[in-house]
């Protein structure tokens, strides 16, 4: 039986269509997220706030970019307060230092030993505990002696704060009250609830210390969209607003 040309051409443009569609040669897939579908572009209302308060200032990496530092290295006592992009799983890795000279260990024109303290609490219930990995390595002044002040110290580990860092011979943070480290006022204007001060095993010797930790899911059970590599995808542009004119009237667009 001969089949009808309208068929016949009908039959030709659906194969062109579905080799199109399947990227052979003319038409790529649009990217997809982690989760299936278009990724779209994050909003700030995806971040997640994060307060951090150290005695006395801090570097803050989170998957091996560096997020936060303290803008003041001594004092006044500061909250750092930023918003975060989350991603799970989470590694968060904190250089903490407490105000001590790094040949004595002392502070105030070497007249004094400090004490320290670190604390941190995001917006997803992400907080500090004894839960959390840390290792000194600067203390002093060794056996208290603030006759003949000596510092002891050990390299930073290469690559301290990457994800795939080995932290299994680090030892567990040590939790502090408030009444032992102390904070300032400007601690209480932030939301801190939950989360305890955190140290090595001496707060007033040990002057320098790395903490990490790894949160695998978010703490408040919250699902969030995973924007990793967003850089390599095509996340989908939803049409922006058209500006306004000085009559506060919309322009219309060109493109």
């Amino acid at each position: 039986m001969e089949l009808p040309v309208r068929f016949l051409i009908f039959a030709f443009l659906g194969l062109i269509s579905s080799l199109a569609l399947s990227g052979f040669g003319w038409a790529q897939p649009p990217a997809k997220s982690p989760q299936g579908g278009k990724v779209r572009k994050p909003q700030m209302s995806d971040t997640i706030k994060a307060n951090i308060y150290a005695d006395n200032n801090f570097v803050l990496y989170i998957n091996g970019e560096l997020v936060a530092v303290d803008s003041i290295s001594f004092i006044p006592h500061n909250v750092i307060s930023v918003d975060l992009l989350p991603s799970y799983p989470m590694t968060i890795a904190v250089m903490a230092k407490d105000n001590a000279d790094p040949k004595t260990g002392m502070e105030y024109a070497n007249t004094n030993i400090g004490d320290a303290g670190f604390i941190l609490k995001f917006g997803d219930g992400t907080v500090t505990s004894g839960k959390w990995k840390a290792k000194k390595i600067s203390w002093g002044p060794l056996d208290r002696d603030t006759k003949n002040p000596r510092v002891e110290s050990v390299p930073v580990p290469v690559n301290w704060m990457a994800v795939d860092f080995d932290d299994s011979s680090w030892g567990a943070a040590k939790e502090y009250s408030n009444e032992e480290v102390g904070p300032k006022q400007t601690f209480f204007d932030f939301d801190f609830e939950g989360a305890k001060f955190i140290w090595s095993d001496d707060i007033a010797l040990d002057n320098i210390v790395l903490f990490r930790h790894v949160v695998r899911t978010p703490p408040d059970g919250k699902e969030r969209p995973d924007f990793t590599n967003l850089t390599n995808l095509v996340p989908d542009n939803p049409p922006r607003n058209p500006p306004r004119n000085q009559e506060g009237g919309r322009k219309p667009r060109n493109d």
